[in-house]
């Protein structure tokens, strides 16, 4: 592809000439309309842009971001590459994407110096709790002028925007509406030590059953691999104070509950009401899902692609000059409770009116 200057030598105009018209600014510069339609011909034809060395030499920007994921093991996280890569793409800017991948926290680090190294104008990152991270990106805010943003997750005490669902909100709201179900005993499942998200979804939970006049009840008993042990779980559910609905802190590492949940007999919404953040993964069609499953859960779908394309608007902030230290963008999540309820009212009046 050629560069504007290319098109400029070719046509026998200067580069400003055909760079108003790249543009769409040949007017207000006075470049005649013929001349314009000339240059727009060519561009078209050549299928040229801008030189991106000389725009980088000349705006000291290497017109790249780089962008700090956990792990592309599931949907939600792909949606929100999405959303980035878009509006990047909106913008003229390339991805730099680092994958820290599961067990391997630590790699955050070393991924984020080479992002630094190659010059990035801007880090996303959704960042996992690793014993070296916090100090690394202290020293980062202190020597480095290259934005930070943290996107899905965040760490506290560290000043940095960050674009994240609301997931206080989303969670209060979903178990408002299981006390008002009638649950009396609901059970927060999935502890994630050192994962904000997590905890503002168990604060939204703790806050909804208190106001309920309930009690707070939250599973914590884990294996070496974090993976719920199963006699934890036939004690918990297959006992005479066992819990009439469960808030999950995420429905992906849900599948042990469900299969407890069969081994005992115990089916949902009749036994159990089981609400959480996340849809389920294409692993649950199995037969022990279809038998505990009979109605739909409730889920708390995060707005992935949202969230990262505010992510990114952030960093096109802060690498314009703005101070986005303290901004946070809160994304509501989609409740599937309240579309299932929409539809039912819907169905309710259009039955009326026949």
């Amino acid at each position: 592809m050629k560069s504007l200057s290319d098109i400029a030598r070719e046509l026998g105009v200067s580069s400003a000439t055909v760079s108003y018209v790249y543009n769409g600014k040949w007017r207000e510069n006075r470049i005649r309309p013929v001349v314009a339609a000339r240059v727009r011909r060519k561009l078209e034809a050549e299928r040229a842009g801008p030189d991106a060395l000389g725009r980088q030499l000349q705006s000291g920007r290497t017109l790249s971001v780089g962008v700090l994921l956990p792990h592309l093991e599931q949907a939600y996280f792909l949606r929100l590459l999405a959303g980035i890569e878009g509006r990047l793409d909106e913008a003229g800017y390339m991805l730099f994407l680092g994958i820290a991948h599961r067990g391997r926290e630590s790699r955050q680090v070393e991924l984020l110096e080479r992002m630094l190294a190659r010059r990035v104008d801007a880090v996303l990152m959704a960042p996992r709790p690793a014993s070296d991270l916090r100090g690394f990106l202290a020293t980062v805010r202190r020597r480095s002028a290259v934005p930070l943003v943290f996107v899905d997750n965040y760490m506290t005490r560290l000043r940095v925007a960050r674009a994240v669902s609301d997931n206080y909100w989303g969670a209060r709201e979903t178990v408002r509406r299981m006390a008002a179900a009638g649950r009396r005993r609901i059970l927060f499942f999935g502890a994630a030590p050192g994962v904000a998200a997590v905890e503002d979804r168990y604060l939204g939970y703790r806050d909804a059953v208190r106001e309920a006049g309930l009690p707070v009840l939250g599973f914590k008993a884990r294996g070496a691999r974090g993976v719920a042990e199963p006699g934890a779980l036939r004690d918990l559910l297959g006992g005479s104070r066992r819990p009439d609905g469960v808030f999950a802190s995420s429905f992906l590492g849900f599948l042990p509950v469900l299969e407890m949940m069969d081994r005992l007999g115990l089916r949902h919404p009749d036994d159990v009401l089981l609400a959480g953040f996340d849809e389920p993964m294409e692993s649950w069609a199995q037969d022990t899902v279809r038998r505990v499953i009979r109605e739909p859960l409730w889920a708390v779908i995060q707005r992935a692609d949202q969230m990262g394309k505010a992510a990114v608007e952030l960093a096109l902030e802060a690498i314009g000059g703005a101070d986005i230290s303290r901004e946070v963008r809160l994304i509501r999540p989609d409740l599937s409770w309240r579309r299932s309820d929409e539809r039912r009212r819907v169905r309710k009046k259009e039955g009326r009116k026949a």
